[in-house]
């Protein structure tokens, strides 16, 4: 009951009328929301405040259902605690391809998590999740204008026929007034200051400074554009959720014979199981096997991504032969196989990149490709489970699976389990092109780094300064770094730590930043006591 009538509250009056009859409400929220957006990241993006920006998106979604009569249910509560977890993960890693999936994470789960509050969505299948999905997002641009159209309504029911109309007309008149001005009074007080002295020094001095300082300054811009993006975006989602427009597909009676995709999926397969042949012969077997001029790690570099790529292949080609083809038991049993040669492919895959790290060392591409075939693996049990059982929640499993996935793999902080584990692999003689990759990896890798203890080399070959790295600009254009000495890479490192660091306050505090800097302090304080010793 409680459903259904939330559901006619939204559907009534012309589709939108929570945000309609509530529009001083929601935009004095949006506008909160925008302040707090332009605040926490103002010259600001990673930091303390992010987790608290991502709680105000919640608490904002909160007070939109409790407007609207809807309660929460207990079954959604895991997107609001995955959430706010991406939010701390984000003051834990400095990594940026973190911090940016993270920030989509964010997103995608508000989104999904809405989604599910105000329609249900008990019944959609994984390509409609995907498509209302996308067509919530493109139902935001027409709504850019709902502000100022609801705004506009409130005016006109809140004010009597003729005083409403003498006060919107002079309004309208007087911002029309202005915006004509302005342009204006900028060439008439440019062309005054230019013809009198006295006069720019009293006025066009001022006018200008006042241009400078708030109209074209990019500070002032830079706030302006972020406030903007929070109110607009916090206001737009909100009543493009309320227009109750997702299309409802009649999944019965609308898909395909499906000859054709096994007619496809036969012929796909038979190659597959010939692939998948190869592999148990030549990259199982240990190498015995191998091609004539092949060594292990070439022919398990060999290939890699194409096979990661045809394994993601798989993977929607079977949630497509689902989504679009009639079920059938021959259909079914030939998707079977397909996912278990996609398995054999995931395997190989994993095996051959295994196989390079143990020769190579680790890298950070490297981690997430290894991370990415185990979520694939885990997904196309899913897809598996689909095509025994039709009713089953594939869209949810995925979307489970993903996001138990993905918080491992930022929490993980994994530029620092890179660095602590090649550090330790290689000990003292790591090579200067991996100190160099590690030290190009994020402030999350610099404590591992400071527990190399690495002396200066080369400094006679006459390498001179690293022309890499030197800045004029820079507080380290004081110290000589010298090309291909190790330890000048780490100081440079550290030292760049230090100064980015430097003014870090409350506001911008950052965990891993934290213990950055402090990680590069104390190796300056061992190399000054090393040096006075």
């Amino acid at each position: 009951m409680v459903e259904t009538h939330k559901q006619d509250n939204l559907e009534t009056k012309g589709g939108n009328p929570v945000m309609r009859e509530n529009t001083l409400y929601f935009l004095g929220m949006s506008l909160a929301f925008g302040a707090c957006f332009a605040i926490a990241f103002y010259r600001n993006f990673v930091g303390i405040m992010y987790p608290l920006v991502a709680a105000a998106m919640l608490a904002a979604c909160g007070l939109f259902l409790k407007k609207s009569g809807i309660p929460w249910k207990k079954h959604n509560w895991l997107y609001v605690g995955a959430v706010l977890l991406l939010g701390v993960s984000t003051v834990l890693t400095a990594n940026w391809f973190v911090v940016c999936f993270n920030t989509v994470g964010i997103l995608l789960l508000v989104t999904v998590f809405m989604l599910r509050q105000l329609y249900g969505s008990g019944q959609w299948g994984f390509g409609q999740y995907v498509c209302n999905i996308l067509f919530l997002y493109l139902s935001m641009i027409p709504e850019t204008a709902s502000p100022f159209i609801h705004l506009g309504e409130y005016w006109r029911k809140r004010k009597g026929a003729k005083e409403g109309k003498a006060q919107n007309s002079n309004v309208r008149y007087i911002m029309v007034g202005v915006a004509c001005a302005l342009p204006v009074l900028m060439v008439l007080i440019g062309l005054l200051s230019s013809a009198d002295q006295i006069f720019s020094g009293l006025v066009g001095d001022m006018f200008a400074f006042c241009l400078e300082q708030m109209v074209f300054s990019p500070n002032v811009l830079l706030a302006a554009l972020l406030f903007l993006m929070g109110f607009w975006g916090s206001y737009c989602f909100l009543s493009a959720l309320c227009q109750q427009s997702m299309p409802e597909w009649n999944r019965k009676g609308r898909k395909r014979n499906p000859v054709a995709a096994i007619t496809f999926l036969s012929m796909v397969t038979a190659v597959y199981l010939l692939f998948c042949g190869i592999q148990a012969v030549f990259l199982f077997t240990g190498g015995r096997l191998l091609p004539e001029g092949y060594t292990y790690a070439e022919y398990a570099r060999q290939g890699f991504f194409q096979l990661m790529f045809v394994c993601l292949f798989n993977f929607l080609l079977v949630i497509s032969c689902l989504a679009v083809f009639r079920r059938n038991r021959l259909l079914q049993a030939l998707l079977l196989v397909f996912c278990g040669c996609t398995y054999v492919m995931i395997a190989s895959s994993a095996y051959r990149m295994v196989l390079y790290i143990s020769t190579y060392h680790l890298s950070f591409l490297r981690v997430l490709v290894l991370w990415f075939l185990a979520l694939l693996a885990v997904l196309l049990a899913g897809v598996a489970l689909q095509i025994r059982k039709e009713g089953f929640g594939l869209f949810r499993y995925c979307m489970a699976a993903v996001t138990g996935f993905y918080l491992v793999f930022s929490f993980g902080r994994v530029d620092a389990v890179v660095a602590s584990y090649n550090v330790a692999r290689l000990g003292e003689g790591i090579s200067y092109l991996d100190i160099d990759y590690l030290a190009s990896l994020s402030v999350d890798a610099v404590p591992a780094l400071s527990q190399c203890r690495l002396e200066h080399e080369n400094h006679s070959s006459g390498g001179g300064i690293y022309g890499d790295f030197y800045r004029s600009d820079s507080k380290v254009s004081k110290n000589l770094y010298f090309t291909g000495c190790r330890r000048c890479r780490l100081e440079w490192k550290f030292r760049q730590v230090l100064d980015e660091t430097e003014g870090m306050g409350l506001r911008s505090f950052h965990v891993s930043k934290y213990y950055a800097r402090k990680a590069a302090q104390d190796f300056q304080k061992t190399v000054a006591n090393h040096f006075h010793e």
